[in-house]
């Protein structure tokens, strides 16, 4: 039976309408993206000669004791004292343990006046040849997307014609409770999509910056170890001054060097991997970051699309309700 001026229409059609013609979202796909692990390693080297050197200056009790490799480093050194600024002989002259230790920490400046550069460049070069190395091969290297707004709000209603606003009828009804059904489930799956989105970048982004943390520990812990192995060279030598007064001046002097050239080696080493760990973060949260935004980006096209379909189906039926209504 159907009234004049109105329509009915079956329900459970119009759900198989809506749920026929709209599109479910698609699973959301949101894997972890893989992590490339910097290299930053690198080896603490102090030449053989070098610490056989320490070790026969440091035995010996006259001149004659030396070995002859030893007695061509006293050579070179006595030639060396000739050379080096003033200040270098100054601060070897009174350095104590305690001062190569603080030369060697990365956290402490070098002593007043210390020009490293100049005080290396004046050496002869069998004497750099002795001086320890920190070995180490890598190379360092260091957008926002509009994300369209999503659907915040149900059904906003149909614009329809005035007659057709005035019919109100029952088969409208149908129509528009079926897609605030549809629109509200669709906007569930796209909101737990998003939060999952948005939990995920989150994760992702602790988990870089703990990575971050990891690795300047471990540069550090590398840096507090190679600077004990050069730290305990040139305490060597200073031992071993105290103790041969015939080289004293020379083997404080070598042990200032060692700590010297220790610490340039140590400070660009680490400032270079340094750059790689922020680099290897910054690269990470780029990632992370164009991942929550393409992620994001895809759930809202995807809503949009079946929310779209939705519409369409909406737009349709209504109009068929009102060519129905208005019959003969």
């Amino acid at each position: 039976f159907t009234m004049a001026g109105s329509s009915t229409i079956d329900p459970e059609e119009v759900e198989n309408e809506f749920e026929e013609g709209v599109d479910e979202i698609p699973d959301l796909d949101d894997e972890d993206p893989e992590v490339a692990e910097p290299d930053f390693a690198a080896e603490s080297d102090v030449p053989e000669a070098t610490t056989a050197a320490a070790a026969d200056f440091s035995s010996a009790e006259t001149v004659d004791d030396l070995s002859s490799e030893s007695s061509e480093i006293l050579t070179s050194l006595e030639s060396a004292v000739d050379d080096v600024p003033a200040n270098a002989l100054s601060i070897s002259a009174s350095l104590t343990e305690d001062d190569i230790e603080a030369m060697l920490d990365l956290d402490q400046d070098l002593p007043d006046g210390v020009d490293a550069d100049a005080i290396v460049a004046s050496l002869p070069d069998d004497i750099i040849a002795l001086l320890p190395q920190i070995n180490y091969d890598f190379s360092s290297s260091a957008s926002s997307t509009v994300i369209p707004n999503g659907i915040n709000v149900l059904n906003s209603g149909v614009d329809l014609d005035p007659v057709a606003q005035a019919v109100d009828a029952p088969c409208e009804d149908v129509y528009n409770d079926a897609y605030d059904d549809v629109i509200a489930d669709l906007q569930a799956t796209r909101d737990e999509q998003l939060a999952t989105v948005f939990a995920n970048f989150e994760r992702r982004s602790a988990a870089a910056e703990d990575r971050f943390n990891s690795r300047t520990e471990t540069l550090n812990n590398s840096a507090d170890e190679f600077a004990a192995e050069i730290e305990a060279i040139a305490e060597e030598f200073l031992l071993a001054a105290e103790g041969l007064d015939f080289a004293e001046e020379e083997l404080r002097l070598m042990a200032f060097l060692v700590a010297l050239e220790g610490r340039i080696e140590l400070q660009s080493w680490y400032d270079a991997a340094s750059t790689v760990i922020s680099n290897a973060r910054t690269t990470e949260e780029t990632t992370i970051e164009e991942r929550r935004d393409d992620r994001e980006s895809t759930v809202n096209s995807n809503y949009q699309n079946s929310a779209d379909q939705a519409r369409e189906i909406l737009v349709a039926g209504i109009a068929a309700c009102h060519n129905q209504g208005s019959g003969s």
